[in-house]
């Protein structure tokens, strides 16, 4: 499910403060799942906000959100 916000910008995980524009393509040299991310960084694998977006990350290459992705 998606919602629309206004004037939202997501674009890091807040727990681990890493950038999904730094992310993307450390994880798109190493060929990383989402499995990947979580092991090797910790992204997504504490309190699981930014999943929805690591996942569209991986899928889209988009590392800046607008709205707010649930799982």
């Amino acid at each position: 499910m998606t919602a629309h916000a206004t004037g939202i910008r997501i674009d890091r995980c807040v727990c681990q403060r890493f950038p999904f524009s730094r992310l993307l393509p450390i994880a798109a040299e190493h060929g990383w799942s989402l499995h990947d991310i979580k092991q090797g960084t910790g992204c997504g694998d504490q309190c699981g906000l930014c999943e929805p977006y690591l996942r569209r990350m991986l899928a889209t290459g988009e590392t800046v959100f607008h709205e707010i992705l649930e799982a």
